[in-house]
């Protein structure tokens, strides 16, 4: 039990209020996780009132209003924010929010002055949507990356490696005061002087994203200031716009993007005072989703410009001239349309639910810390047996001051000679294990390049060579495109630490790893076989009528270019209409259908059971809904038509799975199909054989190849003379039928499925990725090419050949 800062009490109301949470989150800088009892408030304030559009007049209406006004109050109030200086603008979200001050930001001050412009200047190392404002102004305006090397170049800190040093925000906080209102008079006597006529724009992360590292919040003041007035032009990004800007005074404004920041540390804006804050709530509570803030200080009012004109931001619109009055109030001119008003509501449930549990945020900052300290310390002590260390951290500091570190561990994994282990492999061994992590480069495109130590010419590279962001293409020329980041919110504990860290060790330290291919067979292992192509003949078709169901294995059946008939022509989805996968449900290997082309039938049977059902095969309704526009359905990245099947079965199913709602669809077009990727794909026995031979090391135990083959669910199987020599293969002949290669299939965590008995091994697995390389591919994926002689069906002692030179094209 968990008795540090919260308190023995905190942990046990924490611990029923996050029983709904599987597995191990470490995903807290994406979004943190809600509470039970934040949705149940929320959900009973919803069901006890009505509220209607605060647009309209009447007492529901009203009603809405005043508790929108009350939580804008009590979120400055959050933030320790004066309501007279600040004003709290509701947006979509931290990136809604720095895209309204794109739209609306003025560089030029004064109408006589409108050749003056300003600068854009934002940290280098902050998120895309940063990175993104630019684009607004590239035409116009100088825009400026600033590395974070050179922030003690540019403002009056005593160096950027001392900044990484303890600074005591609470001791120098009266100074600061102090010192911010004599700027503030400086500023005021100076603009009694000289009016400016440009406005500059600073933006910067209150902390990284990638790293966690926390940037010194002294830079909004020294911004201000103008401490950026003399940034050197080589950090322009458009050096053609620099002739034509005229001597003019700058007026500097700093816009803050604190998204990442406020999930576990306490912004006071009584101390630190941006011009602008830009923030997400469902970092900080979990839920709401879909709503944010830009808090605008009063000083900064003048500078965003309003340009559209939505709904209920007018005093007064003509749409037969060109005339409109904008309000002059900032949230009504600038909350277009009708805000999200219920979750608005939900944002008071959010506060005090977070401050029943952890009382401050100060205390949320604490206690992740710790956590990310106790990571990073345990992280370096991993070690593989020669003493190489099995962790690469990507941090600025070493965990020891608060002040400057987050709970943000990013990292990547190195393997006993020194080579990267790819991010992707990472996550799915982490995924066997429900630990859910972030990996990537986290919108943060350049702390990922500075850490991982890639050119701007790597980058080129690797797009070229077909990285795009968000894909799993980890490793190229074994050098990362991406890390593993783990990250800590207010409900993690010290058990998940120490969780996290034992299975890493576990999977990744060689001591533990399932072992290494013998020797003598490593190379037929890893690499494509070239010799011995003797003829040979197809063993095995298996059909998979259902979507991630069984199979059925006909000696006779048909085929086109779409595929075999009906293989994976239907899908099982739940009440919200998403497919359901083994990775989601491993009893749907239980399921096992079969098709009776005689009698039309569709029949599905419970493995191990007497339970079964049966369809005719076109019964099913033109329409799931009613309209056409509900007959199309996103599955598996597809979007494809779907029919609805008879009620009887979707009872069934969800009898035997144990899930309500099930519903079976079928593809409304009879040679459509649900396959991922391509239409055959053709196992290797001899390749199933010899990586079951590898599992006779481990723990797992296996009843037969059998077993074993119907993990890989293959279409075609075949015996050829050397495992794994089907990658090499070019084309391949089955009787009249010519296939092209168009690639492997890498497989994921459904291997680790037990078609009979659908309990879940991590063997399976672990023994794949250390046999066949970390993408671990099997079988390869095949499209049909032509057909000899019109056959239309294929048959098991088909023979198999390899020289195609014969075949008519």
């Amino acid at each position: 039990m968990e008795t540090d800062i919260y308190g023995e009490e905190a942990w046990e109301y924490m611990n029923s209020n996050f029983s709904h949470v599987k597995g191990l989150y470490l995903d807290h800088a994406g979004s943190t996780l809600y509470s039970k009892s934040l949705i149940e408030h929320s959900l009973a304030e919803l069901t006890q009132n009505c509220f209607g559009n605060p647009h309209s007049r009447n007492t529901p209406s009203r009603l809405t209003t005043d508790i929108i006004d009350q939580t804008r109050i009590e979120l400055l109030s959050f933030f320790q924010a004066d309501p007279n200086q600040y004003t709290l603008l509701f947006t979509s979200g931290a990136t809604d929010s720095l895209r309204l001050v794109a739209e609306s930001f003025q560089f030029s001050s004064m109408p006589s002055h409108s050749n003056d412009c300003g600068s854009f200047v934002y940290l280098k190392e902050s998120h895309t949507s940063v990175i993104g404002m630019r684009e607004y102004f590239k035409r116009n305006v100088p825009c400026y990356a600033l590395p974070s090397d050179d922030i003690s170049t540019y403002f009056n800190l005593e160096s950027h490696n001392r900044i990484r040093e303890k600074i005591h925000v609470k001791a120098n906080l009266a100074s600061s005061v102090s010192q911010g209102k004599k700027v503030e008079t400086e500023v005021a006597k100076e603009s009694e002087k000289t009016a400016p006529t440009s406005n500059s724009l600073f933006v910067f992360p209150a902390q990284c994203n990638f790293s966690g590292f926390k940037y010194p919040l002294e830079l909004i003041s020294y911004s201000q200031q103008g401490a950026l007035s003399d940034i050197s032009c080589d950090l322009c990004l458009n050096k053609e716009l620099l002739n034509k800007k005229e001597e003019s005074k700058k007026a500097w404004f700093c816009l803050l993007d604190a998204a990442s920041y406020v999930g576990t540390n306490q912004l006071d804006l009584s101390v630190w005072q941006p011009d602008m804050v830009a923030i997400s709530f469902y970092k900080m509570f979990g839920y709401p989703t879909g709503l944010g803030a830009l808090i605008v200080h009063q000083r900064a009012n003048h500078v965003l410009h309003k340009k559209y004109v939505g709904g209920g931001t007018v005093e007064i619109v003509s749409s037969s001239r060109d005339f409109h009055v904008a309000r002059h109030v900032l949230q009504e001119k600038f909350e277009n349309g009708t805000a999200n008003f219920l979750s608005i509501l939900a944002l008071r449930h959010s506060m005090r639910e977070l401050k029943n549990l952890v009382s401050t945020m100060d205390n949320v900052s604490i206690h992740t810390f710790r956590l990310g300290q106790l990571l990073y310390v345990s992280l370096c002590q991993l070690k593989h047996a020669n003493g190489k260390s099995l962790v690469k951290i990507y941090s600025y500091t070493e965990f020891t001051d608060r002040q400057r570190q987050g709970a943000i561990v990013t990292f990547n994994l190195m393997a006993e000679n020194g080579d990267y282990i790819g991010y992707a492999y990472v996550e799915k061994m982490l995924t066997l294990y429900d630990v859910h992590v972030r990996t990537g480069c986290f919108c943060n495109p350049a702390a990922c390049q500075r850490f991982l130590e890639l050119s701007e010419e790597d980058l080129c590279s690797h797009y070229m060579s077909g990285h795009k962001c968000g894909d799993e293409n980890d490793l190229i020329h074994g050098r990362p495109t991406g890390a593993v980041r783990v990250s800590f919110g207010y409900m993690s504990q010290r058990k998940d630490v120490m969780q996290f860290v034992a299975i890493l060790r576990q999977c990744f330290l060689q001591d533990n790893m399932a072992p290494a291919p013998r020797n003598n067979i490593a190379k037929n292992l890893l690499d494509p076989v070239r010799q011995n192509r003797t003829n040979f003949e197809l063993v095995g078709i298996h059909v998979y009528p259902i979507k991630s169901c069984g199979s059925f294995s006909p000696k006779t059946w048909p085929i086109s270019k779409s595929g075999l008939l009906y293989d994976r022509h239907w899908v099982i989805v739940n009440d919200v209409g998403i497919a359901l996968t083994q990775k989601r449900e491993p009893k749907l290997c239980l399921i096992r259908p079969s098709i009776d082309l005689e009698r039309n039938k569709l029949i599905l049977q419970y493995h191990g059971t007497e339970l079964s059902i049966s369809m005719d095969i076109n019964d099913h309704y033109t329409f799931l809904d009613g309209d056409n526009g509900a007959n199309l359905r996103k599955i598996c990245g597809k979007v494809v038509q779907l029919a609805q099947c008879e009620s009887a079965v979707n009872q069934w199913l969800s009898e035997v799975i144990g899930r309500p709602a099930l519903k079976l669809l079928r593809c409304s077009i009879l040679d459509s199909s649900l396959v991922n990727t391509s239409p055959f794909l053709l196992l290797n026995y001899s390749s199933v054989n010899s990586l079951k031979e590898q599992l006779k090391s481990t723990d797992l135990e296996l009843s037969s190849t059998e077993e074993y083959l119907t993990r890989f669910r293959g279409n075609f199987v075949v015996q050829s003379a050397n495992a794994f020599e089907e990658d090499g293969w070019e084309k391949v002949k089955i009787g009249p039928f010519l296939f092209q290669n168009v690639g492997p299939c890498f497989r994921c965590q459904m291997v680790c499925v037990d078609q009979n008995t659908a309990v879940r091994s991590r063997e399976a697995l672990a023994v794949l990725a250390n046999t066949r390389g970390k993408k671990m591919p099997f079988g390869i994926c095949l499209e049909m090419c032509s057909n000899a002689n019109g056959a239309q069906v294929v048959e098991i002692g088909y023979p198999i050949s390899l020289d195609t030179s014969d075949v008519n094209r």
